[in-house]
């Protein structure tokens, strides 16, 4: 499949893997409009992709039952055309696909140098289910229909500009009922990764918190960077360079 897929490159290189970024569920690889191009001019090579449905990439016509192993495939297959061992930067349900892969339920792991989960979906089906923290009560009918307000209260800082709520919102996208349901219940397996990782968490994520976060770094036995004040959508929010930062320190040490 012929998946949308956006290269930044670098004025002057300082990394050798160049970096995959994955988006997560309702987005698209416009999310990392900020934080793509200040990553290269960081010093990498950055790749976005847009999972299938998403974006300017194709929609099957058997998408509306996809599930997780299917995005997890175009994840597989972005890995390969990229080649050189790159580092895997994945956000939300894209690090549930990314822990799905390098802990090898869905067959052999990828070759990659290192994986990095921003506001990861969890580990584990109680962390999964733990009540949200909006500071703002929304129901699930507005969440669906992607009603500003609760998009605001779940993905991003209560005083983000009006008008870049509603661009944001207006480019999310549905998922297939057996996406949401297979990565509910098709769970990774720590025990089994051997890829270096890091978790990095936003203080004031309203989609999975801070006890959800340390639970998923303290399964890897990795290192959790967490974000002062940055709501769920961490590469568009303002704090967006502390996590920058943890991505260069963790490249720089591979």
């Amino acid at each position: 499949m012929d998946l949308e897929h956006i290269i930044a490159y670098p004025t002057q290189r300082r990394y050798a893997r160049p970096l995959l970024l994955i988006h997560g569920a309702w987005h698209a690889a416009w999310c990392w409009e900020v934080a793509q191009p200040d990553l290269a001019a960081r010093g990498f090579e950055v790749h976005a992709i847009s999972l299938r449905g998403h974006g300017n990439s194709p929609r099957p016509a058997n998408f509306r039952r996809s599930t997780v192993v299917q995005y997890a495939s175009d994840v597989r297959a972005a890995i390969n055309a990229i080649g050189d061992r790159p580092i895997v930067v994945a956000h939300s349900l894209g690090g549930l696909l990314l822990q799905l892969l390098i802990t090898g339920v869905l067959g052999p792991v990828p070759d990659i140098a290192g994986a990095i989960m921003l506001c990861t979906s969890p580990v584990s089906l109680r962390d999964y289910f733990t009540p949200r923290q909006s500071e703002e009560p929304i129901s699930l009918s507005e969440m669906l229909r992607f009603e500003p307000k609760a998009m605001r209260a779940t993905l991003f800082r209560r005083d983000i500009n009006e008008a870049d709520l509603l661009r944001h919102v207006a480019r999310l996208v549905p998922e297939p009922p057996m996406m949401t349901m297979s990565s509910m219940f098709l769970r990774p397996r720590p025990t089994r990764c051997r890829t270096p990782m890091l978790v990095i968490a936003a203080e004031k994520d309203a989609v999975y918190g801070l006890p959800t976060q340390r639970s998923t770094a303290a399964a890897y036995r990795c290192g959790l960077v967490v974000v002062p004040e940055s709501a769920h959508n961490i590469m568009l929010d303002p704090a967006w360079p502390v996590a920058a930062e943890a991505i260069e320190r963790f490249a720089a040490n591979l």
